[in-house]
């Protein structure tokens, strides 16, 4: 059975070809195209305004669109669309019809030459203008699904002469900010765009800054960016100066560029996942939508090794503290742009303690580990240095069976000590400790110092050593510090249920406590809710080697396989 509009519609064209109900003709240039004023209203807002609101169009006959820089051939293809509901167009004609669509506000129109133009295959000239057209007339899907079809293209196009010789410079850059520009890598992306400025340097020198600051530079070569940006052409312009100076503050010390890191030294490409590194073992990250660990077969795993106690990331490198095959302690960091291994200098006469945690502050790494001091290796001149000791410290650190953990909580680092009881603050700048307020209970096994909502917490672990998570009426409450008053209060647990993944609430927002690293759910539970949240589908996060260590790193999109 045929449907109601498509009758109506159809009577319409009838009408049309046979002349019949005729009450307008839209003349453009010399020719005219006879409607129906109800059917131009009923496609076109603007022809809806001009019959609706009195304007002298309204009352004539012959309406002449010759302000509107609409042609001949589009204005038919149009119009045969509007009553017919299909659209016939061309390469070569798709984006006038699209202009004169989108001037007359005739929607549906519009949206089957944005369809057609996304299917379409072609060059960059072409890419540009559609582009330009898209932003012009402000329609921003089509700019999205262009710019996202032409990254996923760009090592080809950039490849081809046109693309030095027709690319824009505001379309090239635009390209150059998209996370999901498909390059072999950001030296490249950096060499094709100091091709396309050679190109025709006289003018594109004018827009070399713009261009090249879109070039995340943190991942390219220093020894590149150097070659190419410290000439006496490319110091006159300030921007690009400035650029050249911030990329080698940025290559000597990684740490201390936070700002450019995260603009500058971002990978493309890449998600932020749960990831879990076991001696030896293959590495897995946690899939949050199939809630379940899968293989993450591109990074490499971590061989020699016998053990992996913590892990922590800074900037693109992520570093693993580890007990060797050799019986020795150490650390080893992964390059996770460069999807490669290697082991820091070992911390001066402490190859033999285990280091039990890590944590960045500033532009040192700290090693916390037993029956000692804390040493901080510097990552700009890879080497380590001591920290001052503290006699309350060492005391505390031969404590047997002590637990440690560190974070840093308003400019100072943190570390609680012996039984995760007693708190330890480290004042860079001072070079000094101070042990502060112990908490109101133990905490052995696993636990956690976070910061949530700027307060300082500590969670997970159990009142007694010999508890198990077997045993969970024996876990250790959560308590948040309050570093005015230097005292701790317990954070009453009134909405999670007794389980074995460690699961706890810090200011209404879930948290689980595994392998002692703390992982965020996303559940937040509303104010005023106090009976237990489900966690049943979390129940795959405890399902990790027990030796393993968790931390959150970027990977490569398309390295996140769907293995499990």
């Amino acid at each position: 059975m045929v449907a109601h509009p498509e009758i109506l519609l159809s009577k319409c064209a009838q009408f049309r070809e046979q002349g019949e109900f005729i009450d307008v003709r839209l003349k453009v240039g010399e020719d005219e195209f006879v409607a129906h004023r109800i059917v131009l209203a009923a496609n076109s807002d603007y022809f809806q305004a001009m019959f609706a609101h009195g304007m002298k169009e309204s009352n004539q006959d012959v309406i002449e669109l010759k302000h509107e820089n609409i042609s001949v051939t589009a204005m038919k293809i149009m119009m045969d669309s509007i009553y017919s509901g299909e659209i016939n167009v061309n390469d070569e004609n798709v984006l006038e019809v699209l202009i004169a669509a989108d001037h007359l506000q005739v929607a549906s129109v519009v949206e089957q030459c944005c369809k057609y133009l996304t299917q379409l295959r072609f060059d960059v000239q072409t890419y540009c203008r559609v582009i330009m057209v898209a932003d012009q007339h402000s329609l921003k899907d089509l700019k999205e699904a262009t710019e996202r079809k032409m990254a996923s293209m760009y090592k080809d196009i950039c490849e081809k002469e046109e693309f030095l010789s027709d690319m824009n410079a505001d379309v090239l850059t635009a390209l150059l900010c998209r996370d999901d520009l498909s390059a072999p890598s950001e030296n490249f992306v950096f060499k094709s765009v100091m091709q396309w400025i050679k190109y025709r340097k006289e003018e594109r020198m004018n827009v070399a800054a713009q261009v090249i600051g879109a070039v995340r530079l943190g991942l390219v070569d220093i020894k590149d960016t150097i070659e190419e940006l410290d000439t006496e052409e490319m110091q006159l312009i300030p921007e690009i100066n400035l650029l050249l100076h911030r990329a080698l503050i940025y290559s000597h010390s990684p740490s201390r560029s936070s700002a450019f890191a995260l603009e500058k030294g971002k990978p493309r490409s890449m998600t932020t996942v749960l990831v879990a590194i076991s001696p030896s073992c293959d590495i897995c990250y946690f899939d949050v939508q199939s809630k379940s660990w899968k293989l993450l077969s591109s990074m490499e795993k971590l061989t020699n090794v016998f053990g992996c106690y913590s892990a922590e990331l800074v900037c693109n490198y992520l570093y693993v503290t580890v007990k060797f095959r050799t019986w020795q302690y150490g650390i080893c960091c992964y390059d996770i742009v460069h999807d490669i291994w290697s082991t820091l200098p070992p911390i001066p006469h402490s190859s033999y303690i285990q280091i039990d945690s890590l944590c960045h502050f500033e532009d040192h790494l700290y090693a916390i580990y037993e029956s000692s001091a804390p040493y901080r290796y510097h990552i700009a001149t890879n080497q380590w240095q001591s920290v001052a000791s503290s006699k309350s410290l060492c005391n505390h650190s031969k404590i047997k069976f002590c637990n440690k953990a560190a974070t840093v909580y308003k400019s100072y680092l943190y570390v609680l000590h012996g039984q995760g009881q007693i708190l330890f603050c480290f004042d860079p700048k001072k070079n000094v400790w101070e042990q502060r307020a112990s908490t109101k209970t133990p905490h052995f096994g696993s636990f956690s110092l976070l910061v949530v909502n700027n307060n300082l917490c500590v969670a997970g672990g159990h009142c007694s050593l010999k508890s198990s998570s077997s045993e969970p009426g024996d876990k250790a409450a959560i308590e948040v510090y309050n570093d005015q008053e230097n005292v701790w209060s317990v954070v009453q647990q009134t909405h999670i249920p007794r389980n074995d993944l460690g699961a706890l609430e810090i200011d209404r927002r879930v948290y689980f406590i595994i392998n002692s690293f703390p992982v965020d759910s996303s559940i937040t539970i509303p104010p005023g809710e106090v009976y237990p949240v489900i966690l049943d589908e979390w129940e795959n996060l405890k399902e990790i080697r027990k030796d393993a260590v968790l931390c959150y790193a970027p990977i490569k999109t398309g390295n996140l396989t769907t293995e499990n």
